[in-house]
Parts: structure tokens; C-alpha cells; sequence
């Protein structure tokens, strides 16, 4: 009888242990971590695309892309895709494997009114040398796509190859641009900011460091300087966003944020709204 016990009580603890251990490892990949860059691994693809799929003269649908692949496999690889309309954060995606050295990301978009579409993916690889020796390996990309009514019904344009795409595409600049830097005023006035003593990037911005280094810094401190800012951004922004009671929000309806990199080289602010309206701050300190 006892044995009879036993061995019922064994098969319920590892049942226990097969249902539960996906949801243990799902948890332990919630973040990212920044380690020095190993520049003997690269990527040989990293790709972001806004693609029109469909417009009819009520809606639209869009395919949104991402994907990499890095020279060779490494320990754990992992995506995050941001996109958004008119400067406010849309939808988001994201994926991890491990021992891997290929990720694909794709998602419907649907909208029914006019608007700017900014995609922004950041990939990274972690590498584990030996047991005390990590590294990494990152790069970033994006895409743009502009959606208007045209003779009753929606079209998709990335250039604009007609007078009147030329006065959509400058409409739709316009009215994203006047909201951000509106967005950034209230930003740097509620946490009194001299904008003077800071360099100022867009998320969407800085997707073009990926090649050449932030300003005043070398290409190897760059690097670090945007790995743990992307770090920050996906345990702070990405996953959900702290308010200041302490409340865990989407970061959906949020707006784009802005890096405010200091002048001094000793820190950045990173600051944006929540989709409530709330001015949220973060600080990275630079060493």
C-alpha cells in the first residue's frame, strides 16, 4: 500500500512539474540584460517592414514585420517590436529562443484613419562564453509607412510619387511632429529640464546609432549606452509601464519616447506619457 502511495505521489509531482516548468522558464526570459559586446558575432540580417496589405474606403490593413539572424547560434536570441501611429505607441511584439540564431515576428495591423506608421525593433543575442562569462551581441531596425484616403479609398505610400502624396505625406509629418514636440514641452517643463544641456533623440531616432556612435562617445561605449537602454526600456516601458502609485500599465496609447542625453555625458533621461495623459521619467546613469 505505501509503495501504491509513492509512486501515485511521484506522478503527481511530476505532472506538477511538466505543467508548471513552461511558466518558470516563460518568467525567466522576462527581460533583457546587457553584457560587453563580442564583436566575433554579428548579424547578417536585421529587417523591420510596414507593408500595405489592403484599403477599402473604410479600413485599411497592414503586415508588420521583423526578423534576424546572427551568424551563428548563440545562447539565447530575442526580438522586441514596437509600432506606432502619429507618434503614440500601436502594438507591440516580441520572441525568445534559445540556441537559436533565427527569429521571425509578424502582425496584422488594421486602421480606418489617416496616418504616419513608425516600426522600431531592437535584436539582441546573448552569449554565454562559460559559466562566468557572458556577452552580447545587438543591432536595431526600423521602417516607416504613410495611409491616406485617396479618391475614396485608403492607399499606403512609403515615397510619395505624386503631388497629392506630397501633401498627405506633409500633413501626416506635420501633425506627428506638432504632437511629440508638444508632447516633449510638457515633458520638460513638469520635470524642469533645461533641453539646452541635452542632446535629444526619438526612439525612432535612434535606430540610426546602430552604426555610427551617440555624439561625444566612442563606438564601443555607444554600444553599451544603448544596450542598457534598451534593457530599461523593456522592463520599464515595453513589458508595462510604473506609475507613480505604484500601478502597472500598458504601454499601448502611450507616446514615443524621447532620450535626452546629457551634455556632461553622465546620464539620460528617458521620458514619455501614458496613454492617461501621466509624464513618466526614467534615469540611466553613465559611468
Amino acid at each position: 500500500m505505501k509503495w501504491k502511495i509513492s509512486i501515485f505521489m511521484l506522478i503527481i509531482i511530476l505532472v506538477i512539474g511538466i505543467v508548471y516548468q513552461p511558466f518558470v522558464k516563460k518568467e525567466a526570459r522576462e527581460s533583457i540584460t546587457f553584457f560587453p559586446i563580442d564583436n566575433s558575432y554579428s548579424f547578417v540580417k536585421s529587417t523591420t517592414s510596414i507593408l500595405f496589405s489592403k484599403g477599402t474606403p473604410t479600413d485599411y490593413e497592414l503586415i508588420w514585420e521583423a526578423g534576424s539572424e546572427t551568424s551563428e547560434k548563440v545562447y539565447l536570441r530575442q526580438d522586441i517590436g514596437m509600432i506606432y501611429k502619429d507618434g503614440v505607441l500601436n502594438n507591440k511584439m516580441t520572441e525568445w529562443k534559445t540556441s537559436a540564431k533565427k527569429i521571425e515576428l509578424e502582425k496584422n495591423i488594421t486602421g480606418n484613419t489617416s496616418g504616419l506608421w513608425e516600426a522600431i525593433s531592437y535584436h539582441q543575442g546573448e552569449i554565454h562564453i562559460n559559466d562566468e562569462k557572458y556577452r552580447s551581441v545587438q543591432t536595431m531596425s526600423s521602417d516607416y509607412l504613410y495611409t491616406a484616403k485617396s479618391n475614396g479609398a485608403f492607399i499606403g505610400f512609403k515615397n510619395p510619387k505624386s503631388n497629392v502624396e506630397r501633401r498627405l505625406k506633409n500633413s501626416l509629418d506635420q501633425k506627428t511632429n506638432q504632437y511629440l514636440q508638444k508632447t516633449l514641452a510638457q515633458l520638460t517643463n513638469y520635470f524642469q529640464i533645461d533641453r539646452s544641456k541635452y542632446n535629444v533623440i526619438s526612439l525612432q531616432s535612434l535606430t540610426t546609432y546602430h552604426e555610427k556612435p551617440l555624439s561625444g562617445f566612442s563606438k564601443v561605449k555607444s554600444q553599451e549606452i544603448i544596450g542598457k537602454l534598451w534593457e530599461g526600456l523593456y522592463k520599464n516601458y515595453f513589458l508595462f509601464i510604473t506609475t507613480k502609485s505604484g500601478q502597472k500599465v500598458s504601454p499601448i496609447g502611450s507616446s514615443m519616447p524621447f532620450i535626452l542625453l546629457s551634455n556632461d555625458k553622465t546620464h539620460l533621461f528617458v521620458l514619455f506619457q501614458t496613454a492617461a495623459g501621466e509624464n513618466i521619467q526614467l534615469i540611466q546613469y553613465i559611468s
